[in-house]
């Protein structure tokens, strides 16, 4: 199972550091989110016809379950067999999975940025950013973010009203549940930094220090991407309909 995987993934890296970074992090105040700011700015929470449905939101049915990604994470390991350069990439996508979304939960940045956008429980906020983080791990494994304008692309069946404001909407819960998993990430790679650039650093330090810099790298171009989708720059959401209204 993927659990099985990650845990295996811990006993040949640096548990002590992910605990660390992991702890500092629960210590942080929470800052208010940028996200919640786009969401309250640009949508449009209780018009008529933007409750969330299959329709016009990113759901299991529109991306690879973790199974499934985790038999692709098989396959990637078979066919690079022997080429320790991929190796970063494959600890990467093992190490993210369900508990990264139900970690994501518990902050309350990102249930405040779901709440700016949406009435309701939290089940739509939980498939949202599970099935972000399953769109991270499948661009890890293909370096490459072009599968998040191939998901996005369903929004283009959409009024453009709903289009407008179901798109924004998403993006910014998802994104913020991103950047919650990407500050571990961040906290690591900095512990790490002036260790990896030292003479006589481990093994395990230098898979970890690896690892994390793929997750925040994809990451970052795979928030670009979405941000593009919506037309946002530095925030602000600058066109009148974001760029799947074609």
């Amino acid at each position: 199972t993927r659990g099985t995987m990650s845990a295996a993934a811990l006993t040949i890296t640096a548990p002590a550091i992910i605990a660390r970074a992991r702890a500092v992090r629960g210590t942080r105040a929470s800052a208010p989110s940028r996200g919640s700011a786009v969401v309250r700015r640009a949508t449009m929470k209780g018009a008529p016809d933007t409750a969330l449905s299959s329709a016009n939101q990113i759901t299991d049915d529109d991306v690879s379950s973790w199974e499934e990604i985790d038999r692709q994470i098989f396959n990637m390991c078979a066919k690079y067999a022997g080429d320790s350069s991929v190796n970063p990439r494959i600890m990467a996508a093992t190490e993210l999975g369900a508990d990264k979304t139900y970690e994501a939960l518990d902050d309350i940045t990102v249930v405040e940025v779901y709440q700016a956008a949406y009435d309701g429980g939290l089940d739509e906020c939980t498939t949202i950013i599970d099935t972000h983080l399953r769109m991270l791990a499948e661009c890890i494994i293909q370096d490459d973010v072009e599968l998040v304008r191939a998901v996005y692309d369903k929004f283009r069946r959409l009024p453009p009203l709903l289009q407008k404001s179901s798109l924004i909407a998403t993006a910014a819960v998802a994104e913020a549940g991103l950047l919650f998993v990407k500050e571990e990430y961040e906290l690591v790679e900095a512990m790490l930094r002036d260790e990896v650039g030292g003479d006589d650093v481990s093994e395990e330090a230098k898979m970890e220090y690896d690892k994390s810099k793929v997750i925040i790298d994809v990451m970052d171009r795979v928030i670009a991407v979405m941000h593009e989708e919506k037309g946002e720059v530095d925030g602000e959401i600058v066109s009148s309909m974001p760029s799947v209204a074609k």
